[in-house]
């Protein structure tokens, strides 16, 4: 009996993959004969796309012309140096506000009199090329935004640095 039910469920099986194929067959035929090639702008976008696509990325020269003018951005002006406040909410505060990974939190008296105790050159320096957990900051801002910022959270905590 379990041999007859084998072959029972493979007859089954493979009628209904067979309806399946020609079903697709049918639809596929259905669609090219509904969706023809009508629309003449639709062509042309598409083509034109294409070409963009397949267009090089840039080019060699080889002969002894001079480069064409670029096109360049105008200098930009220096702006202003940051105040410290500034500094400190844009690139300190993350860490600093929140006690992350020991930084000194601003407000807190007893970290800043300890961290202030090596000297504000020190903290700078620390500021500028890293120091511990504390990845570097010169890409950030100037060495003097940072000797403002670091000023600033110390004198925020209560702990005067001088300049």
């Amino acid at each position: 009996m379990s041999r007859e039910q084998d072959q029972a469920f493979i007859k089954t099986f493979v009628g209904v993959i067979i309806f399946l194929v020609v079903l697709t067959i049918f639809l596929i035929v259905v669609a090219s004969m509904t969706v023809g090639d009508e629309d003449q702008d639709y062509a042309e976008l598409i083509e034109e796309r294409t070409a963009q696509r397949l267009e090089p990325v840039g080019q060699v020269r080889v002969s002894g012309e001079p480069m064409p003018e670029i096109a360049q951005a105008a200098p930009q002006e220096p702006a202003e140096p940051r105040s410290g406040q500034e500094v400190t909410q844009a690139v300190c505060a993350a860490c600093h506000a929140n006690d992350f990974q020991n930084a000194p939190q601003i407000g807190d008296e007893q970290a800043w009199a300890e961290r202030a105790d090596k000297g504000l050159a020190t903290l700078v320096d620390h500021s500028v090329n890293g120091f511990g957990n504390m990845p570097a900051q010169s890409g950030s801002a100037s060495e003097d935004e940072i000797r403002k910022a670091v000023i600033h959270m110390a004198e925020e905590s209560g702990v005067q640095l001088g300049e």
